[in-house]
């Protein structure tokens, strides 16, 4: 099973959101894959789309009405940080036909059926297993968000004598600042928050699958190199041509993509990184007694880290496994040496191979630590924020400010 036969289960899910509108991904014959404005999948993502720039407007309105602070400020700035997202998405599904035969020409290379059955297995459990557990806690967070807010609403609702007996109308009210039928928001609206929500658990499943798959060729190069450090090889120079020519069409290959999926890279460590902020600034700041919120809270940060983490690890790995001939060539006796090894050695030691986002950093295990110590100093940034914008967005306690309309009363009698 290839590469793309392996993540063909995974698109279909996030087509289901809208997300990633690959046409043809339904078929087993990945070179049919293709791009195509005029889909129901094309016409979804664009659909989304324009739904997160209204609800970004809505957000934006909010805040002008009741003012900033570090906390409300999530609102417009998830839905703009989503739509960056799907956007690159759109761009990446757009320019995916011209990476597919680059796979299948390099998953047809002899080295690659070194062991070929055994590494496909494990590679395909793998990377299913890591994807299948990224969307369910991504399912699961959202869930409980969608279940703080409503407990919210509640609460609010009966403290204020305020009906409630109208619950999708009244969370509409308070929540989008606009009343739609009750149909709508109990079908559409849930499922649009959730397609807008999966847009971050996309974006770095699908950087996961990609460095891991890559990190694999590498890895079935560097078996090979292993076994012929150990022996005698008779053809030296030809022996040493092919895996050099092999492992240039990798890095052609990773190259490749990157250029496509490199500003996706770019965004998703810059949403980890705030979003780790965000909710370590709830930890530090949390004010609500309901255990729904301390469960979420705590849910959402391990999520976040994890996800990160994952992402982190996996594309830093293509850096550890591509640099690992440079160790496996100290093990070839002097004797064996030739003109061939010696052009392969200095082309690895002079690349610089990697994952890399725009150019702007690689992702090495020393970047995990960087990123570390960013998080420490942006916190530090948005506590100070949050001294500063102390007074600000607060909206008084039963107060019809954060409403388009005004709330209506319960009927009480006597």
């Amino acid at each position: 099973m290839n590469f793309h036969n392996t993540i063909r289960p995974i698109l279909v899910i996030f087509l289901l959101f809208g997300q990633f509108p690959l046409y043809g991904v339904l078929t087993r014959k990945p070179l049919r894959w293709h791009f195509r404005w005029c889909s129901l999948q094309t016409v979804l993502s664009l659909g989304l789309i324009h739904v997160g720039l209204f609800l970004c407007f809505v957000e934006y309105d909010r805040l002008k009405a009741i003012g900033v602070n570090a906390d409300n400020l999530i609102g417009p700035l998830f839905y703009l940080d989503v739509i960056i997202i799907m956007l690159l998405l759109l761009r990446v599904a757009y320019r995916w036909p011209t990476v597919v035969p680059k796979w299948e020409q390099i998953e047809s290379l002899e080295v690659m059926q070194y062991n070929a059955r055994q590494q496909n297995a494990r590679s395909c459990r793998r990377i299913r297993a890591i994807a299948l557990l990224l969307i369910v806690l991504g399912f699961a967070e959202h869930m409980l968000s969608i279940g703080k807010t409503v407990n919210a609403r509640v609460y609010e609702a009966r403290t204020c004598h305020w009906n409630y007996s109208n619950l999708p109308e009244y969370y509409a009210l308070a929540h989008l600042r606009v009343l739609f039928p009750k149909s709508i928001i109990q079908l559409s609206l849930l499922y649009i928050f959730r397609a807008l929500t999966m847009a971050w658990t996309v974006q770095d499943v699908l950087l996961i699958m990609i460095s891991d798959s890559i990190a694999g060729y590498f890895k079935r190069i560097n078996s090979r190199i292993q076994f012929y450090t150990t022996v005698q090889v008779v053809a030296r120079e030809k022996f040493w041509s092919e895996i050099h020519s092999d492992y240039v069409m990798v890095c052609e290959l990773l190259e490749h993509v990157m250029s496509i999926c490199s500003p996706l890279l770019v965004v998703s460590c810059g949403t980890n990184l705030y979003l780790i902020c965000y909710q370590l600034f709830h930890l530090v700041d949390r004010t609500d007694d309901f255990i729904i919120v301390t469960v979420f809270t705590y849910f959402s940060l391990f999520f976040i880290i994890l996800r990160t983490f994952l992402t982190m690890h996996y594309c830093s790995a293509v850096h550890e496994v591509a640099r690992k001939p440079l160790k496996l060539f100290r093990r070839v006796p002097t004797s064996n040496w030739c003109s061939e090894l010696e052009r392969f050695y200095s082309f690895i030691r002079k690349s610089s191979i990697a994952i890399n986002a725009m150019g702007l950093f690689r992702l090495t295990k020393k970047t995990m630590l960087t990123m570390l110590g960013a998080v420490i100093t942006y916190e530090l940034v948005m506590l100070h924020f949050a001294q500063t914008t102390a007074n600000q967005g607060i909206v008084r306690a039963c107060s019809p400010e954060q409403f388009l309309f005004q709330p209506k009363m319960q009927i009480t009698t006597n």
